[in-house]
């Protein structure tokens, strides 16, 4: 079963692989040719080809499947721990891997079936003398090449210049408008390096919020997100971990629950939780303490599963041996295992919700944010720049007192 799950999923791997180093090399000729005039519009498209056209494009992503998988290792076969190898553990020629080649064209007309009915060795492999084994640990003493030499290793090259070169393409850089633009932001420059503390402690007339009002707004935001959000990630991340919760049918579909909650929810962005928020409960700092506690929960309730996952399982087999039942398993094996990483991430999600305090003000959160973004909109640099100042000597300061206690907690 092993064996024809690394088969299955190799193949998949190759064959998804190759049809995005084709739709790749698509997009980057489709781009270059519509560069001017420049259609942003039509950045992401297929191909107009009919339906013949079709089946030769999937007709030539399955050849080059095949033909790297003959003649590889595949990047497929090697993330899955497999290659092709003679019956006695040599290297295979060329004409072996061609017959192979060839075979297998035979055993997709039969949709593959010997492979399901005997995955350790189907007849294709037989008759040429090959086997599909696992790759050998480096303590078999099998010699290989550096990977740039191998296939998978250019492969993997070709995947990550083709990935880089679309995405330069798509994301419009423009390294030259960079410097020809240069002059346009001297004005942002000189209002940051020149900052106004103006309405440091008097609130700003317009606003009706001094800096150190929107700060502490801010730091009282994020301290009770993650409080609240701490009471509530604590019991479920306990049910969003496999060796806890899973124990029974009724246990797998709260596993499953719990996790996919964690998963959904952690997803979306704090930003569009606040804009919901907002428009549920008024613009202003309760909105994105909401926004923050929603997805504190997700983000803390996923660590701290992850670290339940990951507990020593001596002492919860020895506590489950006293006949003790599972919420005594729980306070008496696996708390004192991760309270101190909990109370590290706990601490290091303070640091996060602080920072994206400032964020969510733009959809209407509340804090020293909206300040800073009033002043960005009304191009009141100055003002910005002292918003910024005060904001990352905040941040400075909470990040060495977080760092120096979780020094002394783990």
């Amino acid at each position: 079963m092993k064996l024809l799950r690394a088969r299955l999923l190799s193949f998949l791997t190759d064959f998804l692989l190759w049809a995005y180093l084709l739709y790749g090399g698509f997009t980057l000729y489709y781009l270059a040719a519509l560069w001017s005039p420049w259609r942003p519009e039509e950045k992401l498209v297929l191909p107009a080809l009919t339906p013949w056209g079709w089946a030769v494009v999937l007709v030539g992503i399955l050849e080059a499947t095949l033909l790297t998988r003959a003649f590889g290792p595949s990047l497929g076969q090697r993330a899955l721990g497999v290659h092709l190898t003679r019956e006695d553990g040599g290297r295979p020629g060329f004409a072996q891997r061609l017959a192979y080649f060839g075979f297998v064209h035979l055993e997709l007309l039969l949709l593959g079936l010997n492979v399901f009915r005997a995955p350790e060795a189907p007849w294709f492999e037989r008759w040429v003398g090959l086997r599909l084994a696992p790759w050998p640990s480096p303590e078999s003493g099998v010699q290989r090449p550096p990977w740039y030499r191998t296939l998978y290793g250019l492969t993997a090259l070709l995947v990550v210049a083709v990935t880089l070169a679309v995405g330069w393409r798509l994301t419009e850089i423009d390294l030259r408008r960079l410097v020809r633009n240069a002059s346009r932001s001297l004005r942002i420059w000189r209002g940051l390096i020149n900052p106004d503390f103006s309405y440091l402690l008097q609130p700003d007339p317009r606003i009706k919020l001094s800096f150190l009002d929107g700060l502490v707004q801010s730091l009282y935001m994020a301290l009770l997100a993650t409080v609240a959000g701490i009471v509530v990630a604590f019991p479920l991340s306990f049910a969003g971990a496999r060796n806890i919760a899973a124990r029974s049918p009724l246990g797998w579909a709260v596993y499953g629950l719990v996790r996919g909650f964690f998963n959904v929810f952690r997803a979306v962005e704090s930003t569009y939780w606040a804009a919901i928020f907002a428009i549920w409960v008024g613009f202003g700092p309760f909105a994105g303490s909401l926004a923050l506690f929603l997805h504190t929960i997700a983000a803390l309730g996923k660590l701290f599963s992850e670290q339940v996952e990951h507990i020593d399982p001596g002492p919860v087999e020895a506590v489950t041996a006293t006949g003790a039942n599972l919420l005594q398993v729980v306070r008496h094996a696996v708390v004192p295992q991760v309270i101190p990483q909990f109370l590290a991430f706990s601490l290091y999600r303070w640091d996060i919700n602080l920072r994206m305090a400032t964020v969510i003000a733009l959809v209407g959160g509340g804090g020293i944010g909206r300040l800073l973004f009033e002043y960005k909109d009304d191009l009141q640099w100055s003002l910005v720049g002292g918003v910024i100042i005060l904001f990352m000597i905040t941040v400075w300061i909470m990040d060495y007192v977080s760092g120096w206690v979780r020094e002394k907690i783990v």
